[in-house]
């Protein structure tokens, strides 16, 4: 499998951009392209606009102003059998209005589509809506939120960088520890000169 990242996709998008998507899907080949908005895709046609908009398996949306971007989005997460509720209210009073609910309404069934322009032009930093294509459960619509690494300092504390135990030219994975006392370097050094190695 091979990943092709294009950020900021728009200025550089051509007419024939729509064939390669296509094409690729059967040479093992992963496209990822972003974009502040759809509309963006009309500096080349209608047509491409469509084709390149319907072409993802995969569709991420930020909080974004753009109307026709979040209507696009909107559509793309389909329409799902709702219920509103309506409550009947009943003005009372002389001198001043005052409304009571009564014990009665009303239910109609609508449809909605998952995902709410409100929410959609109003999702905080690190937060997201995405709509992924699974083979079983078909168009899964979901809401990431991700977590901000948190910046704790503690005061007059600095780390310390410790020398390394040794130096290796091995590539294999592992952990590099490090010891502020030497004598326990010299005493991996000798333990390294009988073939003895650690990895974690």
């Amino acid at each position: 499998m091979v990943s092709v990242v294009l950020d900021e996709f728009a200025p550089f998008a051509y007419s024939n951009f729509a064939q390669i998507l296509q094409t690729a899907r059967g040479t093992n080949t992963a496209f990822l392209f972003a974009l502040q908005s759809v509309p963006q895709l009309l500096t080349v046609s209608r047509g491409f606009q469509d084709e390149i908009s319907s072409a993802p398996n995969t569709n991420i949306i930020l909080r974004t102003k753009d109307e026709a971007t979040a209507q696009y989005f909107r559509k793309a997460s389909s329409e799902v059998p709702s219920k509103r509720r309506t409550l009947h209210i009943e003005r009372r009073g002389l001198l001043t209005d005052k409304y009571e609910e009564l014990p009665s309404g009303s239910q109609t069934d609508i449809r909605e589509s998952r995902s709410r322009d409100d929410h959609i032009k109003n999702l905080p930093r690190g937060q997201m809506e995405i709509l992924m294509t699974d083979n079983r459960l078909g168009t899964l619509h979901s809401h990431l939120h991700v977590r901000v690494t948190a910046q704790y300092r503690l005061p007059g504390f600095t780390p310390r960088i410790y020398p390394r135990l040794y130096s290796s030219r091995s590539h294999q994975k592992g952990a590099n520890l490090r010891f502020k006392d030497p004598e326990l370097s010299r005493r991996n050094s000798r333990l390294q000169g009988r073939h003895l190695r650690f990895t974690w």
